[in-house]
């Protein structure tokens, strides 16, 4: 590759990576809005969630869903763990956004998303395609046979 071309690929990785953290950026604002208003109810009724089961938690959780967004499932697993998270994103946002919220990648470090296939409901996709309510967005692993 010339100079120039090292050079073009460069500024274009630094343009990706602006995005990408401006999208993390806004991710996170998301995240803690959630988060503030499950905690402003928990403590607003303390007495009355202190002796939920996990099933009426997540039940609870359910409610606070908001129904402007999306909800979707993130999933990897490898051979030594397994991961799934549930997470809301706004209408409109893409795969890669749903990965980087549902902190699969902190989770799992083997997960490369330069190498590794991305999918929803077992069709391949690429990072930036566009989500839907109830996706599950997949993250593929290579498959290594053995001999």
């Amino acid at each position: 590759m010339e100079l120039r071309e090292l050079s073009a690929r460069a500024r274009e990785l630094h343009e990706q990576l602006k995005q990408v953290r401006a999208r993390e950026s806004h991710l996170e604002e998301q995240l803690g809005e959630v988060e503030a208003e499950i905690k402003a109810r928990l403590e607003a009724s303390e007495e009355e969630y202190a002796d939920l089961t996990e099933e009426e938690f997540q039940a609870v959780l359910a409610e606070l869903r908001d129904p402007s967004r999306l909800t979707v499932e993130v999933v990897y697993a490898s051979s030594k763990q397994q991961f799934i998270a549930e997470v809301q994103l706004a209408r409109g946002a893409n795969i890669e956004d749903g990965i980087m919220l549902s902190g699969v990648m902190e989770k799992c470090p083997d997960i490369d998303l330069s190498v590794n296939t991305v999918g929803i409901h077992g069709v391949v996709k690429r990072l930036s395609d566009e989500v839907a309510d109830g996706d599950r967005i997949e993250i593929y692993r290579a498959v290594i046979a053995k001999t």
